[in-house]
């Protein structure tokens, strides 16, 4: 994790060369001059459900991020088995807040969410939103999570390119379950997938 932050941040990084070497000034310089005030971490559980030597390094990397050296507002997202891990350490359970995240529901932002995705994505023909069950199909298959929908959507726009509709549509949903088997996509639990979001309160 340590590697992939200070990439992101412009701090050139490599094993060796980073050995023993005091990286603060450079990062307090670059965060300074690019007027960085806080880091968004996603699936911060990839980071934090490792070997005890592993979380040690990460959780102290969590710690200098949020600390008086770095002053950054730390956003991180996982599930709640990484919320267990940062309740562990006293001072990270004092500087970070834990928040459950509700699933989405069939209101306006989902909409309003599910359009612009779909808006974004690829296709040269508009898709019907006129429909009031094409969203809550989305729904119900991606029970309120946003990766699965996101998946969803993905996956009914790559086969709506394959079979040349070019926009998605209910068939797609109609048979989602095939099509994501096909283009190797699983959907997560919503017990298993509670998103959390740990905020540091710097």
């Amino acid at each position: 994790m340590k590697e992939l932050v200070l990439g992101e941040l412009g701090v050139g990084v490599g094993r060796h060369a980073r050995r023993g070497h005091n990286i603060t000034p450079e990062m307090q310089s670059i965060i300074k001059s690019k007027n960085i005030r806080a880091i968004v971490i996603d699936e911060i559980h990839d980071a934090l459900t490792l070997t005890e030597n592993q979380q040690r390094i990460n959780l102290s990397l969590l710690k200098n991020l949020s600390g008086s050296a770095y002053g950054l507002s730390v956003f991180a997202f996982g599930i709640p088995a990484a919320a267990s891990v940062l309740r562990q350490d006293p001072q990270l359970q004092r500087r970070y807040t834990v928040v459950s995240l509700h699933g989405w529901e069939n209101n306006s932002g989902f909409r309003n969410f599910v359009a612009t995705y779909i808006h974004h994505l690829p296709l040269k023909k508009k898709t019907d939103f006129n429909d009031p069950k094409f969203f809550q199909q989305i729904m119900d298959v991606g029970q309120g999570i946003t990766d699965n929908v996101v998946k969803v959507l993905q996956a009914c726009a790559m086969a709506s390119i394959m079979d040349k509709s070019e926009h998605i549509t209910r068939q797609h949903l109609n048979n989602i379950e095939e099509i994501m088997e096909g283009f190797y996509f699983s959907l997560r639990g919503a017990e298993s997938y509670q998103n959390y979001e740990g905020e540091s309160d710097d």
